[in-house]
């Protein structure tokens, strides 16, 4: 039974040092599966323990790169922040690539919507044609 305790008790430890050891993405802002009216003026991660940010890339529904003056980072930190340009409606996709305090590379992505006063427009018919349309 001793044994047996001492193999519970080193399996917990390792459990729970792998654990710890990855970093993971704590908070976006614009926040994942975000649906917003106006274009974000900044996008900001924050990750849940000190990384260096290898790569972030924004891109449109048309797969093309939203420059936003993104530069991987030397010095590890948990907060990153970059002041984004006027965004046009449309789906957005962000990944990054961060490596961890113990040198893991990690990667993930989100996705948020940006509905702007064009995008519900030619979504929404003109009440003028509807009206034409069903006066026969």
């Amino acid at each position: 039974m001793k044994k047996f305790n001492i193999a519970a008790t080193i399996f917990g430890l390792f459990l729970s040092l792998s654990v710890s050891a990855h970093t993971s993405l704590k908070q976006s802002t614009p926040a994942q599966d975000a649906m917003l009216m106006q274009s974000p003026e900044q996008l900001t991660l924050t990750f849940s323990g000190d990384v260096r940010l290898a790569k972030v890339t924004l891109k449109d529904s048309a797969n093309q790169a939203v420059d936003f003056d993104f530069k991987p980072s030397a010095a590890a930190n948990s907060h990153f922040s970059w002041d984004l340009p006027s965004l046009p409606a449309g789906k957005y996709k962000v990944d990054w690539v961060i490596l961890g305090g113990d040198g893991h590379k990690m990667s993930g992505a989100f996705n948020f919507m940006l509905h702007g006063s064009d995008a519900h427009s030619k979504m929404m018919p003109e009440p003028a044609k509807s009206q034409k349309n069903h006066n026969h």
